[in-house]
């Protein structure tokens, strides 16, 4: 399908269009480096950028984990996008039209399902916004805003809004604007009864739109007015939304979050409403949920620091240790604010002003020596207390999986403060220590290093892969032994002679794993011939290729030359002195 889509340069289209350092630079914070810019990976935990990125070629590679492509397959690998949706995405942001025909029915049926909620979620935000400002049912939910402290600016810049306390509000204003029911309940705006029919999901609520970084509106959360329960209600999880995936209040700060190259991580929706209110705006919140891994590698994206700002109760203890395992995994400084007993971040700058919260900021604790205070605090130094202090350690320990160097650290600074031998925050722990050390092993020996002399000419096709035919005609294959080089070979072999140009686009939308690891690393560097020496090259590796089979086959001879003599086959032998001395004249011509 996707080399349908080269074939009529559609796809090369849209990558040409592509500014690729503009769309990895809205994830990734890049700096220019000579030719190219470099980042810290989003694929891996890092501290020191290997990410690169080369504008030229329009390809990225990580140094550190190896991942790589062009700008289709980072959209894919990381919004967990389908080529058609990457593809699609990247057509309707730089103007491109796409035609809808050359997707297969299934792609287009996802693509417009897509499209049908996007569509769905924007319309209840409008509905709800609208209501909220204009209409007399929305007196007690302005008033309650007010009384929060909510403006009007973060109300319109937030799109906050209110579900009326009504089961078939939104149900007959979505169907009026021409998205049924059905559309409406795969966007959890909806929810179906049993006995048929459906009803609004959110009633007598103010409601936030939750929308994801390029600003289109995903879900909804909710916050009860009057009584009932629950207090808080999220949409549940659709096609377009994931939660585990996603930050509140991000789209919005995004700009004074990197401008500060930190983030204010709160618990909820208002939490966060009344921070910005308050001009404290680099926030952003989670969705009702403990922090989840990929959430962290989403902060790490965008600045180097996180500020926790908790409750000041056991709940928010609780989210402070469960974090610390992620903070450490993805190698971002973390560090906490613990509030005051019977406050919140909304009730505490409302009560205390801006200025005293950005004192407590600037006073936050680093998470790991926070969470260790807190534990001895709450069990002693005791020997019944440093027992009960390594027993919810160890969760955290053994939670950081493979990174060896955190996990050591963490280990010794602690096991040093309790008095302890490192071994005794790992005990239970050392199999898993060793399983992934003998792993680790494996996979270091499991692929040899390229020898430089196929990786020089693997790099020189990519660049110049009309000299392709010549070298196959030379005996290419016959040299190039090293397993990764044969399988980007012989997938070359396949494209080369119908595609020409767009070799390299369909080798990284082919290939996987090691081979399009190795291509985005070769290409993303500076070629190490000059464009009007080519043909010299080109010369030169050809000869060394049929030199070295030269070679490779006079090495042959000799070893069955030996194999003839120890086994008497004199005639045997005989022809192949012959042929070793005709080859021996040659290579001396």
């Amino acid at each position: 399908m996707t080399t349908a889509f080269f074939q009529d340069n559609t796809a090369q289209l849209v990558k040409d269009a592509a500014d690729i350092v503009d769309v990895i630079g809205e994830q990734v914070s890049l700096r220019k480096t000579g030719i190219n810019y470099k980042g810290l990976c989003p694929f891996h935990s890092e501290k020191t950028p290997s990410f690169t990125v080369n504008p030229e070629k329009g390809i990225f590679h990580c140094f550190g984990c190896g991942a790589g492509g062009d700008v289709f397959t980072f959209m894919m690998n990381f919004h967990q996008m389908t080529f058609p949706e990457a593809l699609k995405e990247l057509a309707g942001r730089y103007h491109i039209q796409l035609p809808e025909q050359k997707l297969s029915a299934t792609d287009q049926a996802r693509l417009r399902k897509k499209d049908r909620l996007y569509k769905a979620n924007e319309k209840a935000a409008d509905l709800y916004h609208d209501f909220l400002l204009h209409q007399p049912g929305a007196r007690a939910a302005r008033e309650y805003l007010e009384k929060r402290g909510i403006p009007p600016d973060i109300v319109t810049s937030f799109k906050l809004g209110y579900a009326p306390e009504r089961w078939d509000f939104l149900l007959k204003a979505l169907r009026g604007a021409n998205i049924s029911p059905e559309t409406a309940a795969d966007a959890g705006l909806v929810v179906e009864k049993k006995q048929g029919g459906h009803y609004d999901r959110f009633r007598d609520r103010i409601v936030c739109p939750i929308f994801d970084v390029s600003g289109r509106v995903i879900a909804f959360g909710g916050r009860i007015l009057g009584s009932g329960e629950p207090k808080y209600l999220n949409s549940p999880e659709t096609p377009v939304f994931n939660k585990s995936r996603t930050l509140y209040g991000l789209y919005q700060n995004k700009q004074k979050i990197r401008k500060e190259n930190q983030i204010v991580l709160v618990e909820g929706n208002f939490d966060l409403l009344s921070l910005v209110a308050h001009n404290i705006g680099n926030v952003c919140a989670p969705l009702g949920t403990a922090l989840t891994p990929h959430q962290v590698r989403i902060l790490k994206r965008y600045a180097s620091g996180v500020i926790l700002l908790f409750d000041g109760d056991a709940a928010g203890l609780k989210a402070a240790m469960r974090a610390v395992p992620l903070f450490l995994t993805e190698q971002l400084d973390a560090r906490v604010v613990l509030l005051p007993p019977d406050h919140d971040p909304d009730t505490f700058v409302r009560a205390f002003g801006e200025k005293q919260m950005e004192k407590e900021i600037a006073m936050a604790r680093s998470l790991p020596e926070f969470v260790f205070e807190r534990l001895v605090q709450e069990h002693g130094l005791t020997l019944e207390g440093k027992g009960k202090i390594v027993n919810e350690l160890r969760p955290i320990i053994k939670s950081m999986g493979d990174r060896n160097l955190q996990r050591s650290l963490f280990v010794s600074h602690f096991s040093r403060k309790l008095g302890l031998q490192p071994e005794h925050l790992l005990k239970n722990d050392k199999q898993s220590v060793l399983s992934t050390a003998s792993a680790g092993h494996k996979r270091k020996h499991s692929s040899p290093d390229l020898p430089l002399k196929q990786k020089q000419i693997l790099e020189f096709l990519l660049y110049y892969p009309e000299f392709f035919e010549p070298f196959l005609d030379a005996g290419i294959e016959k040299v190039m032994d090293h397993d990764t080089c044969q399988v980007i070979l012989n997938c070359m072999t396949d494209i080369v002679p119908a595609e020409g140009s767009a070799v390299v686009d369909l080798l990284l939308e082919q290939l996987s794993g090691r081979e399009r690891s190795l291509i985005s690393s070769l290409l993303v560097k500076t070629p190490a011939f000059a464009e009007e020496k080519k043909n010299e090259v080109a010369g030169e590796m050809i000869h060394w290729i049929k030199h070295h089979i030269f070679d490779l086959e006079k090495d042959e001879i000799t070893r069955r030359i030996n194999e003839a003599h120890q086994a008497n086959d004199t005639v045997l032998l005989m022809e192949l002195l012959e042929k070793k001395k005709e080859m021996d004249e040659t290579s001396t011509t």
